[in-house]
């Protein structure tokens, strides 16, 4: 399942995203920080990441799928976002990719648009960790997105592990590395820029 609690207080206290009070641990499986419930729909969650918006509303980058085991009998493994809008969690799937570890990024930028740099796209080791990186952009909160550039293809090693650099400057903008699924590889570092220019640290 999907939860969220947050504290202001460096862990004494813990509450939900409305502010209430909790109790730890949580015992119930139905609780007042449940964000959805994905046991109910028998789906596995895979966090990626947490952003915040201007207005301080946490908006989580997850990843379903219907089991751990690799390979394609867990399809589809949708990317999905949870955004509180001050009175609900709205929860939107995205794209796709093909690895419950699949790995990447969520950016919440002025101006309004939503973005996504990640290994969507199958890799020359499909089904394994990672694959060729994306950049998908969002101008609707999530409800619709677009691929605005491959940023990788034709590789010999799967790429995963896209970061988001603190204080993101728009000429370093991602972080990540590859290497091959299903054996001992070199590994090389990648960084990319806001428009999507990749370049290879060797």
């Amino acid at each position: 399942n999907l939860y969220y609690v947050e504290t202001t207080d460096f862990g004494e206290t813990w509450r939900t995203v409305d502010g209430k009070k909790l109790t730890l641990p949580l015992r119930e499986v139905k609780n007042p920080a449940l964000v959805h419930d994905y046991e109910a729909e028998r789906l596995n969650v895979y966090l990626k990441d947490i952003r915040f918006d201007r207005k301080g509303m946490p908006v989580i980058l997850f990843l379903t799928s219907e089991g751990y085991e690799s390979g394609p009998k867990n399809d589809p493994r949708t990317w999905t976002t949870a955004r509180w809008t001050g009175k609900k969690w709205v929860v939107r799937p995205a794209m796709r990719s093909d690895n419950n570890y699949d790995m990447g990024s969520l950016y919440i930028e002025g101006g309004g648009t939503w973005r996504i740099i990640a290994p969507t796209e199958t890799g020359p080791q499909p089904y394994n960790t990672g694959g060729e990186m994306a950049m998908w952009t969002s101008q609707d909160l999530g409800k619709t997105w677009q691929k605005a550039k491959q940023l990788t293809k034709d590789s010999e090693r799967n790429h995963t592990y896209s970061r988001h650099p603190a204080n993101a400057r728009p000429d370093f903008y991602a972080l990540w590395a590859d290497g091959h699924g299903r054996k001992p590889s070199d590994s090389s570092l990648y960084f990319c820029d806001k428009k999507g220019n990749v370049r290879v640290l060797l």
